[in-house]
């Protein structure tokens, strides 16, 4: 098929995995699944990729990110082609219901983006945002969350736990954490923003408990212990420890139907007051969704030299903002593919040993390769993707995760001195970055998704750090920036 329309048939794949095919697209995925053996490979090869990110943190031991399992070594040589014999009868026999029910289902049952916690000791979360108003702090931005007490004299924070919930917190608090599905709020304010994957969340005060049922609520409790409540979207469950008459049964409160209860219980504020409670919790406007091991931040770390910011996850987190390249910003990778990024001694072994197969699924690459410029005058977002690993001297350590974003990808910087060439151009001003040429891609995977709003990563890390930097275009007219300062 000579004529085969390749980036209309990875951007089939995108859409098959992220459940987006309209029925004229699943039509034309089952025509070239039924017509074309080749692609029901490069189709099995597509689901598996995609399913390994989300079982593969689910193999790990904890503090052992280096024993992690490939996805290509997943399952016996037996298992594999078993698995393809079965898929390639699928494809052949299936009818377009079916195909497109699988397709779907696949994604589906694995777990939600927000779901993953790949256990680093003790830690069930990262606090991704902080404007302390008193400084030193305890706290910094990609702190590990522990069970037990959390506390906050001053400023705002937000934490994201390892289940997808997020906690907004306005100073001074005090709160303990239990559990990933449960934390005791002693005395201040606090915003939970809780996904349908950990509907359940719980957080006691003194004098009351809140049950989430898919929501985003509001609590704070003063030093007398006497707290209040405001539910701000959805609906929870909740109830007096100790009340008079129905105020210490469980009682379902939902925003829309605030007007339907009988009588107000006393530690519900109908009415909300944004300065009293903490503001609710932000989200990257342009991060659409993580999978694997990636976690998000709100904002840049102070200190990204080696062994500074230490985690066995892939920390992303924005830079530059609605920026204005004042110059040509080169970029090495640009194009949709899958790069195998290499230095030049490995490349030559590799284009001596590898199979034909494998190099038609990733083109393999040099780190220095530069696929070209972002012009002078483009708005644009800049995001790093920063791995250090925790425990590590010489040994190697992987993690693999995804980066959806709402706009286009418009270049990724992998190469050292490309790296050191756009901080000052794209970095954080705040940011100390490392300057060594260490800090790197290399035998690391990397691909860019068909309609370019994606990036998977498959990173090794050895002795060092390795990090990207992701260049996304900017749309000031459709996208609000929130700031947890301004709030």
């Amino acid at each position: 098929m000579s004529d085969f329309d390749e980036r209309n048939w990875d951007l089939l794949l995108d859409k098959a995995i992220n459940d987006t095919l309209s029925e004229s697209e699943a039509l034309e995925l089952n025509r070239i699944l039924k017509s074309d053996s080749k692609r029901v490979d490069d189709y099995i090869r597509y689901v598996d990729m995609h399913a390994s990110l989300y079982q593969e943190p689910l193999l790990a031991v904890a503090g052992e990110t280096d024993n992690l399992i490939d996805y290509e070594t997943l399952k016996s040589e037996t298992t594999k082609r078993d698995n393809i014999r079965f898929w390639k009868t699928f494809a052949v026999v299936a009818s377009v219901a079916a195909l497109v029910a699988f397709s779907l289902n696949v994604w589906r049952v694995l777990p939600d983006s927000g779901s993953f916690g790949v256990a680093q000791g003790d830690f069930i979360g990262i606090v991704t945002s902080l404007k302390a108003e008193e400084a030193p702090s305890e706290h910094y931005v990609g702190k590990g969350v522990q069970r037990g007490l959390f506390r906050l004299d001053s400023g705002k924070a937000q934490i994201r736990l390892d289940n997808g919930v997020k906690l907004s917190m306005r100073g001074p608090v005090e709160f303990d954490v239990f559990g990933l599905d449960h934390i005791t709020l002693v005395t201040g304010r606090v915003t939970a923003n809780v996904p349908p994957q950990a509907i359940g969340f719980r957080i006691d005060t003194p004098d009351m408990e809140v049950v989430d049922l898919g929501t985003e609520f509001a609590l704070k409790v003063d030093k007398s212990g006497e707290s209040r409540l405001h539910v701000l979207e959805g609906e929870v469950e909740a109830r007096m420890k100790m009340g008079m008459d129905f105020e210490n049964e469980p009682l379902v409160i939902a925003k829309d139907r605030l007007q339907e209860l009988n009588e107000n219980p006393t530690y519900l504020e109908v009415e909300y007051d944004p300065n009293s409670y903490a503001p609710s919790p932000v989200k990257d406007p342009l991060i659409r969704a993580t999978g694997g091991q990636v976690r998000n931040l709100q904002e840049s770390p102070r200190d990204l030299r080696h062994g500074r910011f230490k985690h066995d996850y892939l920390m992303v987190f924005p830079e530059r903002r609605d920026f204005q390249l004042p110059e040509a910003l080169p970029v090495n990778l640009k194009k949709p593919g899958t790069y195998r990024v290499m230095s030049e001694s490995a490349l030559k072994a590799y284009t001596e040993t590898v199979s034909e197969k494998q190099k038609e699924r990733e083109r393999a690459v040099e780190s220095s390769v530069v696929q070209g410029e972002i012009a002078s005058g483009t708005r644009v977002n800049s995001y790093l993707v920063h791995f250090d690993a925790t425990g590590k001297s010489d040994a190697m350590h992987r993690a693999k995760g995804r980066v959806r974003f709402e706009n286009k990808i418009l270049g990724v910087i992998i190469n050292g001195q490309n790296l050191n060439e756009s901080d000052a151009l794209v970095g954080d001003a705040d940011t100390v970055y490392e300057s060594k040429l260490g800090r790197r891609t290399e035998n690391d995977l990397i691909r860019i998704s068909s309609d370019r709003q994606q990036v998977f990563m498959n990173f090794e890390v050895h002795g060092f750090i390795d990090q990207v930097r992701i260049i996304v275009e900017a749309d000031p007219n459709r996208v609000q920036y929130a700031d947890n300062a301004a709030r």
